[in-house]
C-alpha cells in the first residue's frame, strides 16, 4: 500500500495519483493598494489565499487594453510563466476575476523601483533639473543594478519557447519596472506586459511602452529587436548616473505625438557622456552606457550579452566587486543614515573609496562646469548644442 503521513500520523493513500490525472486547487485574492496605473493597466498589492487558508503576499496586474483580445492575454500569460531567472519577477497565476476582467499575479518583491532609488539619494529628476540634486548612487552599484538587468534581458532575450520560436523582447524597459528586493540585494525585470516575439510582425509599426524610455527606431515604427531593449537600459543606466534621462526636458506634452517629437528633436544633438555631466562619474561604465545608446543599432552593442561582457569588464577587472551582499548592505545604510559604519560593511563594499567616509556611500551630485551652463541656457545639459 503506498501512502503518506499525515498531519496526525495517519497514512492516505496516494495509489491512485498518475501521469496526467487534473486537479483543481482554488485560490482567492484580495486586493490591498494599488501600486500602479497605466495605458494597458493597473497593478496592485494583494493577498492570495490558497484553499487551505495560506496566505501570500502578491503583485496583481489587471490587463485593460480595450484593443487586447483574449488570444493575446493569454499569449502574454504563457509567455511570462515559460521565463524562469533569478533577475526576472516570478509568475505565478493567470485569469480573470469575477467581473471578467484578466489579471496575471507575480511574486511581490518588497523593496522599491528605481525612481524610488533615485528620489531615496535625493537625485530625482525634480531635483536635478533644478541643479538642485544632493548625492548620487555609487557608479559601481549603478552599474550592477545595469548588469543584473541585462542578465535578464540577455536570458529572455535569448528563450527557446519551441516551435522555432527563440527570443523575447521586453519593449518597456523603464526605471518602474526594474525592482529592487532590498532585503536580498536582489534586482528583477518585471512587466513583460507588452513584450513580443523576436522576428514577428507584432514589433513593426506598434507604440509600446513609454516613450522617453523608447529607442528610435521604435518611435518611428521599424523593426526592432534586443539592441531596442539595450538602448532603454542605456537611457535608465545614464539617468541613474547623472539624474537626467538625455532624450527629455522637464516639459509640460499633452500628447504621445508632442512626446515623441521633443525625443526626435532631442537626438538630433550630440550624447555628452555622463562623466562629463556629473563630476566623479567612472568613465568606464559611462562610456559602455554611450554606447548602448547609439542612435544607429548597428552601432550598440549587437546584443545585451555583449553588453553584458562589457560591463563585467568595468564591474570586475581588479578581481572584485559588487555583489547581492553589497547591495543589501548598501541600502542597510541608506536606511539608518546616522549609524556607524562596520568594518564588516566596508569590506562588502570594498570597490567603495571610504577614505572620505560616509561619502562612500552618497557620493555629491556636482555638475561639471559645462553641464552646469548648459542646464542653465538649454535645460538639458545631456546634449551638445541643444
Amino acid at each position: 500500500m503506498s501512502g503518506a503521513e499525515t498531519g496526525q500520523g495517519k497514512l492516505l493513500d496516494t495509489g491512485f495519483l498518475e501521469p496526467g490525472m487534473k486537479f483543481d486547487s482554488m485560490s482567492g485574492y484580495r486586493l490591498v493598494m494599488r501600486l500602479g496605473r497605466g495605458g494597458m493597466g493597473e497593478v496592485w498589492k494583494a493577498e492570495r489565499t490558497s484553499a487551505a487558508g495560506h496566505t501570500q503576499t502578491v503583485a496583481v496586474k489587471f490587463l485593460t487594453d480595450p484593443g487586447a483580445g483574449q488570444e493575446s492575454l493569454d499569449a502574454e500569460a504563457l509567455r511570462m510563466s515559460r521565463l524562469s531567472h533569478d533577475n526576472i519577477v516570478p509568475f505565478l497565476d493567470s485569469g480573470k476575476d469575477d467581473a471578467g476582467r484578466f489579471f496575471v499575479a507575480m511574486a511581490f518583491v518588497e523593496g522599491m523601483d528605481l525612481d524610488c532609488l533615485r528620489f531615496s539619494v535625493g537625485m530625482d529628476s525634480a531635483r536635478a533639473y533644478e541643479g538642485q540634486a544632493v548625492a548620487r548612487i555609487p557608479d559601481q552599484l549603478v552599474g550592477f543594478i545595469v548588469f543584473m538587468t541585462l542578465r535578464a534581458l540577455r536570458y529572455a532575450h535569448t528563450f527557446d519557447f519551441g516551435n522555432g520560436v527563440v527570443g523575447l523582447i521586453h519593449r518597456d524597459v523603464s526605471p518602474g519596472n526594474i525592482l529592487l528586493d532590498i532585503g536580498r540585494g536582489f534586482v528583477k525585470l518585471s512587466d513583460f506586459g507588452v513584450a513580443a516575439v523576436q522576428e514577428s510582425d507584432e514589433v513593426t509599426g506598434q507604440i509600446a511602452g513609454k516613450v522617453p524610455y523608447m529607442a528610435p527606431e521604435v518611435l518611428i515604427g521599424e523593426r526592432v529587436d534586443a539592441r531596442s531593449d539595450v538602448y532603454a537600459l542605456g537611457l535608465v543606466a545614464y539617468e541613474l548616473l547623472t539624474g537626467f534621462n538625455p532624450n527629455v526636458r522637464p516639459v509640460v506634452l499633452n500628447s504621445v505625438i508632442g512626446a515623441i517629437t521633443e525625443v526626435m528633436l532631442s537626438l538630433d544633438q550630440e550624447l555628452v557622456p555622463p562623466h562629463e555631466v556629473i563630476e566623479g562619474v567612472n568613465p568606464e561604465i559611462s562610456r559602455v552606457v554611450v554606447k548602448m545608446l547609439e542612435r544607429e543599432p548597428d552601432r550598440r552593442h549587437s546584443s545585451a550579452a555583449e553588453a553584458l561582457g562589457e560591463l563585467r569588464h568595468c564591474l570586475f577587472d581588479r578581481g572584485f566587486g559588487p555583489t547581492t551582499g553589497s547591495m543589501e548592505t548598501y541600502f542597510k545604510l541608506l536606511a539608518e543614515p546616522k549609524a556607524e559604519i562596520s568594518e564588516q560593511a566596508k569590506q562588502t563594499l570594498s570597490f567603495l573609496d571610504w577614505s572620505a567616509g560616509r561619502e562612500a556611500v552618497l557620493p555629491p551630485w556636482k555638475l561639471t562646469p559645462l553641464a552646469a551652463k548648459e542646464l542653465e541656457e538649454t535645460g538639458n545639459p545631456c546634449r551638445r548644442g541643444s
